[in-house]
């Protein structure tokens, strides 16, 4: 039986624990963060019960956690879990759900799953409205995370539209110095560097580092995210040894933040691959971009979209040096994943698709590369049917 004095002060602990295990997720420490996390769940349980607000808020902490590490079906689980909890206590339209189905949302995304995490951001942004109305931070947070979705679906015209919200939501509400603009600046960049207007994309990115290293210091994820995309622009300019230089310091503080096995580390070995190559290094360039694919495989798994991005950049490598064989494999790897992701219609398999075809062509496989293109053909009519 636990005391009144024992329950106040395991109320306390509870308290401390959640606090520090926050502080330390917003500071990029997930080692740290996780241990209190969990026991933050061990005390909620004890102290107020298994189905309990608190422990709601614990398992969701635990969550976001996971997510940032790469341990996404924890992530997903514990997130569902917590969800469940809310519903259960405070209904449907609770601000608590808003923020639970947006980080389960996010969890989705990392996992690839984009058509539910499009319905649970839409779902959370209903409910914010209706408690917050229009002019509020969080409706802007809502715009930016749909925004960094339609962003990943190729829907650019409607994420540049909800950047531009967000943006004017948090002026309105004098939150110029609110990370989260930090996060809609960098990634309104990434639209305007699609589009290939390379100086304002800089000046924004530029912007969300210096908000982001006022609000974190300089070893943090936002940190590194900046400085990656500082770096791209330096790259695409024909900057490469500033590109390196960045992109190695990148490196340095994910290494610190996540350890050596961790996806952002994929991106970034890719990253420097592509620098290589542009630099007429092409050895290097072939064991960062191996590097890449083994880090992918092992943290995200063998089907993930995003191992698509080096194993095409590593088959381009490969057709560029006339070592057809391979590039073939690696390009027809990125074809299976692209279809088990997206479905066989889908306009980035008619793009893989394509990528076999030009290679088929420029060494005399004419038929093969007749009836890869004719593929390709018939995947984007059908999709320009149903637009």
């Amino acid at each position: 039986m636990i005391s009144k004095n024992q329950d106040d002060s395991f109320k306390v602990l509870w308290d401390n624990t959640t606090y520090k295990a926050i502080t330390y997720y917003n500071e990029g420490k997930y080692n740290e963060a996780l241990a209190l996390a969990k026991l933050s769940i061990d005390i909620a349980k004890k102290i107020y019960g298994r189905e309990s607000t608190k422990v709601a808020i614990s398992m969701n902490n635990l969550s976001l956690i996971y997510d940032a590490q790469g341990k996404f079906e924890e992530a997903e689980y514990l997130s569902i879990e917590s969800l469940k909890i809310w519903k259960n206590q405070l209904g449907p339209d609770d601000p608590n759900i808003a923020t639970s189905l947006n980080n389960l949302a996010g969890i989705y995304v990392s996992r690839g799953k984009y058509k539910e995490a499009e319905s649970l951001y839409e779902r959370s942004l209903e409910i914010k409205q209706k408690v917050f109305g229009e002019n509020h931070v969080e409706i802007a947070t809502s715009y930016n995370n749909l925004a960094d979705l339609y962003r990943l679906e190729k829907k650019y015209n409607e994420a540049e539209s909800l950047y531009n919200k967000a943006i004017e939501i948090f002026e309105k509400t004098k939150n110029n110095k609110n990370p989260d603009i930090g996060s809609s600046f960098n990634n309104l960049a990434e639209i305007l560097k699609i589009k290939g207007q390379y100086d304002e994309a800089l000046k924004l990115y530029k912007k969300a580092f210096e908000i982001w290293k006022t609000s974190y210091g300089p070893d943090h994820p936002d940190i590194a995210t900046a400085i990656n995309n500082i770096a791209g622009i330096y790259y695409l300019e024909g900057n490469y040894a500033e590109a390196e230089k960045l992109y190695k310091e990148v490196l340095k503080i994910d290494e610190k933040i996540y350890g050596q096995n961790h996806h952002y580390n994929a991106m970034t070995f890719n990253n420097i691959a592509l620098v290589k190559e542009g630099m007429g290094q092409y050895e290097d360039a072939e064991k960062y971009f191996k590097e890449a694919i083994e880090i992918s495989q092992n943290t995200l798994g063998k089907t993930h979209p995003s191992l698509v991005i080096y194993l095409n950049n590593v088959a381009g490598l490969y057709r560029a040096k006339e070592r057809y064989k391979e590039a073939e494999f690696y390009f027809k790897r990125g074809l299976l994943v692209l279809e088990k992701a997206f479905g066989t219609s889908s306009p980035d398999v008619a793009m893989a698709l394509l990528n076999l075809a030009e290679m088929y062509d420029s060494i005399g496989r004419v038929e093969e590369a007749k009836r890869f293109s004719e593929s390709a053909k018939s995947i984007y009519k059908k999709a320009f049917k149903n637009s």
